[in-house]
């Protein structure tokens, strides 16, 4: 979780970059700083739950696989199990996404008050 964060905000900060134009074109016409921030937490928080919604999807399907085909062996002379069993509640899934959710529009916090922050003069001075 705390890579993904890392990687929507490097995610959010490169578009600021390259969006500054169309921010300051916003501007321009009117946008707040607050409607500038609100549109890239906006971006943010859909990266996330695209993101946590891949990610449990995936974790409950191999859980699923392993527990059903018993895919993972263990040793029958060290272990009393002969495969390794997935317990999967719906209470885990539900904290992980929840927190996955929460920490990755947290972390779009940054880029969004840069985006906010950015003067519509500097980028539109050399069109």
């Amino acid at each position: 979780i705390l890579v993904a964060s890392f990687n929507i905000v490097s995610t959010l900060t490169m578009n600021v970059i390259e969006r500054q134009r169309e921010i300051a074109i916003l501007k321009a016409m009117g946008a707040t700083r607050g409607g500038i921030m609100g549109i890239f937490m906006l971006q943010g928080l859909l990266i996330g739950l695209v993101g946590t919604l891949i990610g449990v999807t995936s974790g409950y399907l191999i859980g699923y696989l392993i527990n059903t085909f018993e895919i993972i062996k263990l040793p029958a002379d060290v272990y009393y199990l002969s495969h390794l069993p997935v317990k999967m509640k719906i209470s885990d899934f539900l904290v992980v996404s929840t927190s996955a959710v929460v920490i990755s529009f947290l972390a779009t916090i940054y880029p969004a008050y840069q985006a906010s922050r950015l003067d519509p003069v500097e980028p539109l001075r050399y069109e």
